[in-house]
Parts: structure tokens; C-alpha cells; sequence
């Protein structure tokens, strides 16, 4: 009986303290992002010509979908047609702050701004100064709110 209470007790201080608890895992980092989107046709045309990834996997079993490298994680768009996300997609990034950021090179910053305009991709906001660095951010065709971020060298 003492035992327990001594458990409950320092369970309790536990979770009143503010000293994270230990994970024992050793996770690698980000595998991959899921999107989901109505076209995955068009939704790899934009991934791949506008943002330049390049598609690793495709899977037609099951639900549609395919994997794109970005560098240093894979974002997976999974083919949901009768999805309708726009109006949670708003909610979620407007109200909140749901959206994908992806990393530029500083130096490479204007001219990507310059070919997203280009390739007649609205610009939302931006460049704006974030942190140590700037973002400009746009939608994807499926309304996934999108930022590319790049932080200036200290």
C-alpha cells in the first residue's frame, strides 16, 4: 500500500513539474509528409514542375498515391477525389496553422519567388521577414497552404 502511494506521488510531481520525461526512442527525424489531394495528376505536374521534386514511388494498389523526394523528407499526395478539404484546409491554416514549409538556400530566395510568379503560382503573402530569415507562402492546387522559407546566414 505504501508503495503505491509513493508511485501516485511521484507520478503526480512528475506531471506538475516542468521537466520533460526521457524517451528511450532514437528516432531518425521526418519520413514523410501526407497530403491529400483531388488530382493526383495534377497535383504531381505542380510538385514536380513548379517546386522541382522528383517522384520516387508510385502505388496503384488501394488508394492512389505516390512519393515525392524533397531532399531531406518525402511528401506522399494520396488521391482523394471526393474529399472535400478546402473549407478544413482554411480552417486549419487561417484560423490556425496548418502548412507545409519548405527550405530555400538564401541565395536562390529571389529567383525562386521570380519563378513561382513565372509559372503564375498567387503569391498569399511574402516575402516576409520570419525569425533570423524570410517566407513567402501560396497554395498548392488543392488548397495545402505552402511556405518557402530561408533563413540569412548570422
Amino acid at each position: 500500500m505504501v508503495s503505491q502511494q509513493l508511485v501516485l506521488a511521484l507520478e503526480t510531481e512528475r506531471s506538475n513539474s516542468f521537466l520533460p520525461s526521457r524517451s528511450l526512442m532514437q528516432l531518425k527525424g521526418i519520413h514523410h509528409i501526407a497530403l491529400n489531394v483531388k488530382d493526383l495528376d495534377r497535383a504531381e505536374q505542380f510538385y514536380t514542375d513548379v517546386l522541382g521534386f522528383q517522384v520516387t514511388h508510385r502505388f496503384s494498389k488501394g488508394l492512389r498515391h505516390l512519393m515525392l523526394e524533397t531532399g531531406n523528407a518525402a511528401i506522399a499526395l494520396f488521391e482523394t477525389p471526393n474529399l472535400k478539404v478546402e473549407e478544413a484546409m482554411n480552417l486549419v491554416s487561417e484560423d490556425g496553422y496548418l502548412h507545409l514549409a519548405l527550405e530555400a538556400d538564401p541565395a536562390d530566395f529571389k529567383t525562386i519567388i521570380k519563378e513561382l510568379q513565372t509559372k503564375k503560382i498567387q503569391i498569399d503573402n511574402g516575402p516576409v521577414k520570419r525569425g533570423n530569415g524570410e517566407s513567402v507562402y501560396f497554395n498548392d492546387p488543392d488548397h495545402n497552404h505552402l511556405e518557402i522559407h530561408c533563413d540569412h546566414p548570422k
